[in-house]
């Protein structure tokens, strides 16, 4: 947590100077993305919890600076629904019984998030290429919610159908903070001083997101993917 805190300090003093002086203010742009994400979740016990993604809304403001004529930073404070889900199906005789089970599950989780991006734009004609790259920080807002359905079948009758719908506030099993790396390649697209965009990322979780439990040795982290629209219009010219 004072690692984090003070990334998060010495992030916001960058931040700052960025955009304290009056050349910064005339080259900003300011703009808006919205996209889904691909969430996943990286458990140590891939057998037990066999997670695959899941799809949510993310959203958020955009500050850009550029840095010369390629580059620029690109702040991103919004909001992102992550999680996974399980879906497992098992057939099997027992006592001359075909008995099948089919097991539905997903983990939601809202995240406020601000990634911090240094991108590359090379010229492709009228367009741009648009490389992203840099660190995201991540606050959970809301308690984490499981919910959950089954059914068995007995020689292909329902014998009995389950859901459930838990919610779980963080603290004892769940970390509210984490902190990644997020990548992307997309296109950009000018019309006059408005800018639109098309970009995809990839999140990488670098933060244990389970609290470790005594004796235990259990990890759990943020994955996935995100596709997402924007634009952008300057404000300081």
């Amino acid at each position: 947590m004072t690692i984090m805190k003070k990334t998060v300090l010495q992030l916001s003093l960058l931040i700052f100077c960025c955009f304290s002086t009056a050349d910064s203010w005339a080259q900003l742009s300011l703009g808006l993305r919205t996209g889904i994400n691909f969430a996943n979740l990286a458990v140590t016990d891939e057998e037990s919890f066999p997670f695959k993604p899941k799809s949510g809304l993310s959203f958020a403001l955009l500050f850009h600076l550029p840095l010369g004529a390629s580059t620029a930073i690109q702040i991103e404070p919004g909001f992102s629904q992550r999680g996974g889900r399980i879906s497992t199906k098992t057939n099997e005789f027992i006592n001359n019984q075909q008995i099948k089970a089919d097991i539905e599950g997903k983990l939601l989780v809202n995240y406020i998030e601000m990634p911090v991006l240094f991108q590359y734009k090379p010229k492709l004609g009228k367009m741009e290429g648009l490389l992203s790259i840099g660190p995201e920080f991540r606050l959970m807002t809301g308690n984490l919610r499981a919910k959950s359905s089954s059914r068995v079948y007995v020689d292909g009758v329902l014998i009995t159908s389950t859901s459930g719908d838990e919610s779980y506030a963080s603290g004892n099993d769940t970390r509210k903070f984490d902190i990644g790396l997020a990548g992307g390649a997309g296109l950009a697209y000018p019309l006059g001083t408005v800018k639109f965009f098309a970009e995809g990322r990839y999140h990488l979780g670098l933060a244990n997101l389970a609290t470790p439990i005594e004796g235990g040795n259990s990890k759990v982290h943020n994955r996935g993917a995100s596709v997402h629209i924007g634009v952008l219009v300057p404000v300081g010219k």
